[in-house]
Protein backbone atom coordinates (compact mmCIF):
# COMPACT_ATOMS: atom_id res chain seq x y z
CA UNK A 1 0.00 0.00 0.00
CA UNK A 2 3.03 2.30 1.09
CA UNK A 3 4.49 1.61 -2.54
CA UNK A 4 1.07 2.58 -4.27
CA UNK A 5 0.81 5.74 -2.38
CA UNK A 6 4.83 6.58 -2.88
CA UNK A 7 3.95 6.28 -7.31
CA UNK A 8 0.85 7.84 -7.08
CA UNK A 9 2.28 10.83 -5.09
CA UNK A 10 5.41 10.90 -7.74
CA UNK A 11 2.73 11.01 -10.54
CA UNK A 12 0.95 13.71 -9.10
CA UNK A 13 4.21 16.08 -7.74
CA UNK A 14 6.23 15.88 -11.06
CA UNK A 15 3.94 17.44 -13.37
CA UNK A 16 3.70 20.50 -11.20
CA UNK A 17 7.70 21.52 -11.62
CA UNK A 18 7.87 20.84 -15.04
CA UNK A 19 8.48 23.69 -17.64
CA UNK A 20 5.31 25.87 -19.23
CA UNK A 21 5.28 24.76 -22.82
CA UNK A 22 2.58 27.25 -23.74
CA UNK A 23 5.05 30.02 -25.43
CA UNK A 24 5.93 27.71 -28.28
CA UNK A 25 3.16 25.54 -29.18
CA UNK A 26 0.38 26.23 -31.34
CA UNK A 27 -2.78 25.72 -32.95
CA UNK A 28 -2.38 24.37 -36.63
CA UNK A 29 -4.75 26.17 -39.53
CA UNK A 30 -5.20 26.13 -43.30
CA UNK A 31 -6.54 29.44 -44.83
CA UNK A 32 -7.55 28.97 -48.82
CA UNK A 33 -6.61 32.05 -50.79
CA UNK A 34 -7.39 33.12 -54.37
CA UNK A 35 -4.19 33.92 -56.41
CA UNK A 36 -5.38 34.50 -59.83
CA UNK A 37 -8.68 32.80 -59.70
CA UNK A 38 -6.94 29.57 -58.13
CA UNK A 39 -7.26 28.42 -54.79
CA UNK A 40 -4.03 27.71 -52.92
CA UNK A 41 -3.56 26.74 -49.48
CA UNK A 42 -2.13 28.75 -46.77
CA UNK A 43 -0.78 26.87 -43.29
CA UNK A 44 -0.12 28.38 -40.15
CA UNK A 45 0.98 26.71 -36.74
CA UNK A 46 1.15 29.83 -34.28
CA UNK A 47 0.45 30.10 -30.25
CA UNK A 48 -1.42 33.56 -31.22
CA UNK A 49 -4.45 33.87 -33.27
CA UNK A 50 -4.09 33.82 -36.72
CA UNK A 51 -7.77 35.97 -37.69
CA UNK A 52 -7.79 35.99 -41.50
CA UNK A 53 -5.27 35.58 -44.53
CA UNK A 54 -5.65 37.13 -47.51
CA UNK A 55 -4.67 38.31 -50.86
CA UNK A 56 -4.21 41.49 -52.15
CA UNK A 57 -1.81 42.94 -54.60
CA UNK A 58 0.78 40.79 -54.81
CA UNK A 59 0.63 40.73 -51.27
CA UNK A 60 -0.22 38.18 -48.23
CA UNK A 61 -1.93 39.68 -45.40
CA UNK A 62 -1.93 37.85 -41.97
CA UNK A 63 -4.37 39.61 -39.55
CA UNK A 64 -2.92 38.47 -35.93
CA UNK A 65 -4.04 39.17 -32.55
CA UNK A 66 -1.73 37.84 -29.49
CA UNK A 67 -2.32 37.81 -26.06
CA UNK A 68 1.03 36.57 -25.44
CA UNK A 69 4.15 38.52 -25.12
CA UNK A 70 6.58 36.22 -27.08
CA UNK A 71 4.74 35.19 -30.26
CA UNK A 72 5.99 32.02 -32.78
CA UNK A 73 4.96 30.67 -35.46
CA UNK A 74 5.33 28.62 -38.38
CA UNK A 75 4.03 29.31 -41.70
CA UNK A 76 3.92 27.03 -45.34
CA UNK A 77 3.81 29.11 -48.22
CA UNK A 78 3.25 26.91 -51.88
CA UNK A 79 6.20 27.76 -54.06
CA UNK A 80 3.63 27.49 -57.02
CA UNK A 81 2.42 31.15 -55.88
CA UNK A 82 5.91 32.94 -55.29
CA UNK A 83 8.67 33.59 -57.23
CA UNK A 84 12.25 35.21 -56.03
CA UNK A 85 13.06 36.57 -52.51
CA UNK A 86 9.82 36.91 -49.89
CA UNK A 87 9.41 40.02 -47.97
CA UNK A 88 8.33 40.11 -44.69
CA UNK A 89 7.01 43.33 -42.98
CA UNK A 90 5.17 43.37 -39.26
CA UNK A 91 3.33 46.34 -38.17
CA UNK A 92 5.22 48.49 -41.21
CA UNK A 93 8.34 47.32 -40.22
CA UNK A 94 10.89 44.75 -42.01
CA UNK A 95 11.56 41.52 -40.42
CA UNK A 96 14.10 38.42 -41.48
CA UNK A 97 12.70 35.44 -40.44
CA UNK A 98 13.99 31.60 -41.28
CA UNK A 99 13.12 30.68 -44.50
CA UNK A 100 13.92 27.11 -45.48
CA UNK A 101 12.15 26.23 -49.29
CA UNK A 102 11.97 22.95 -50.95
CA UNK A 103 10.51 21.96 -54.26
CA UNK A 104 6.95 22.83 -52.57
CA UNK A 105 6.69 25.16 -49.92
CA UNK A 106 8.73 28.16 -48.42
CA UNK A 107 8.41 26.95 -44.59
CA UNK A 108 9.02 30.17 -42.24
CA UNK A 109 9.30 30.53 -38.52
CA UNK A 110 8.96 33.61 -37.31
CA UNK A 111 9.18 35.16 -33.73
CA UNK A 112 7.96 38.56 -32.38
CA UNK A 113 7.69 40.63 -28.91
CA UNK A 114 4.13 41.87 -28.09
CA UNK A 115 0.98 41.58 -27.45
CA UNK A 116 -1.93 42.76 -29.38
CA UNK A 117 -2.97 43.13 -32.76
CA UNK A 118 -0.63 42.88 -35.58
CA UNK A 119 0.02 42.51 -39.34
CA UNK A 120 2.18 40.45 -41.09
CA UNK A 121 2.78 41.36 -44.89
CA UNK A 122 4.20 38.82 -46.97
CA UNK A 123 5.75 40.14 -50.14
CA UNK A 124 7.05 38.57 -53.15
CA UNK A 125 6.55 38.54 -57.16
CA UNK A 126 3.69 36.50 -57.07
CA UNK A 127 2.62 34.55 -60.18
CA UNK A 128 0.54 32.18 -61.58
CA UNK A 129 1.48 29.04 -62.96
CA UNK A 130 0.94 27.96 -66.42
CA UNK A 131 -0.48 24.73 -66.92
CA UNK A 132 1.39 22.13 -69.00
CA UNK A 133 -0.88 19.76 -70.54
CA UNK A 134 1.50 16.94 -71.74
CA UNK A 135 -0.08 15.21 -74.58
CA UNK A 136 0.55 11.22 -74.56
CA UNK A 137 3.22 10.00 -77.51
CA UNK A 138 0.72 8.31 -80.13
CA UNK A 139 1.89 4.67 -81.62
CA UNK A 140 1.69 5.93 -85.22
CA UNK A 141 4.04 8.77 -84.54
CA UNK A 142 6.87 6.71 -83.25
CA UNK A 143 6.86 3.16 -85.17
CA UNK A 144 9.56 2.23 -82.48
CA UNK A 145 7.52 1.72 -80.12
CA UNK A 146 5.36 -0.58 -81.87
CA UNK A 147 8.25 -2.91 -82.08
CA UNK A 148 9.61 -2.78 -78.73
CA UNK A 149 5.41 -3.71 -77.91
CA UNK A 150 5.37 -6.76 -80.40
CA UNK A 151 8.53 -7.53 -79.14
CA UNK A 152 7.70 -7.92 -75.39
CA UNK A 153 4.69 -9.57 -76.31
CA UNK A 154 6.32 -12.46 -78.30
CA UNK A 155 9.01 -12.60 -75.54
CA UNK A 156 6.17 -13.23 -72.75
CA UNK A 157 3.93 -15.41 -75.21
CA UNK A 158 7.46 -17.30 -76.12
CA UNK A 159 8.39 -18.07 -72.49
CA UNK A 160 4.29 -18.94 -71.46
CA UNK A 161 4.89 -21.88 -74.44
CA UNK A 162 8.09 -23.06 -73.00
CA UNK A 163 6.61 -22.96 -69.47
CA UNK A 164 3.40 -25.09 -70.63
CA UNK A 165 5.46 -27.25 -72.94
CA UNK A 166 7.67 -28.05 -70.28
CA UNK A 167 5.38 -28.48 -67.74
CA UNK A 168 3.03 -31.38 -70.23
CA UNK A 169 6.34 -33.66 -71.25
CA UNK A 170 7.04 -33.70 -67.36
CA UNK A 171 3.44 -35.07 -66.24
CA UNK A 172 3.35 -37.15 -69.41
CA UNK A 173 6.92 -38.73 -67.94
CA UNK A 174 4.81 -39.09 -64.36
Amino acid sequence: MKILFALLLLVVVLPAFAEPISDKTGLKTTFSVMVNSKPYAIETTANFDVRNVSFEDDTLIFAINSSLENNFAELQIPNEITKGELKFILDDTQITPKVLQNERISFVTLEFAGNGTHTLEVQSDFVEQQEVIETPEILEEKPDNIVVILAAVGIVVAGGAATTAAVYFKRKKA
